[in-house]
């Protein structure tokens, strides 16, 4: 398994980049940097977005993930990390964070179906939504 750690602040990079070489990762793992706006490293089969989407509206949230779209394997699966809000709307701390990312950052809490058709507009088919015994969920999708 090789990982790739991809982040924007030049800062955060190069601490990643001593924290592989202090484990003595680099012949598996990487640390790159850019600007998920423009694009990611392409030719992966994972993708994992934790605690990302979440900071931005659905515009931009679907840059992202058609940027992850685009540089995916065509076999390739995408995994987002985030707090859920029931579709039902029962109450859950997922609306106190919505409320919250609304006012801080302009971002969004999603439902489970807001995240399918989100990543259907991106080119991926919501394949399974795994429960952590939290708020979070795992939302696996695949490329379509």
């Amino acid at each position: 398994m090789h990982g790739t750690v991809f982040d924007r602040p030049p800062q955060v990079v190069e601490a990643t980049r001593e924290a592989i070489e202090a484990k003595n990762y680099q012949a598996r793992c990487k640390a790159v940097g850019g600007d998920f706006f423009q694009a990611v490293p392409s030719g992966e089969d994972l993708y994992v977005l934790k605690f990302i989407l979440v900071d931005w509206k659905d515009a931009d949230a679907l840059r992202i993930l058609q940027n992850c779209r685009r540089a995916i394997t065509p076999d390739g699966k995408l995994v987002v990390i985030e707090m859920t809000i029931p579709d039902a709307n029962t109450p859950s701390p997922g609306q106190l964070f919505d409320l919250n990312m609304l006012v801080m950052t302009g971002g969004r809490e999603r439902t489970q179906s807001e995240y399918g058709a989100l990543l259907a507009q991106a080119g991926f088919r919501l394949s399974r939504v795994i429960g952590t015994g939290s708020p979070f969920h795992i939302i696996e999708a695949v490329a379509v």
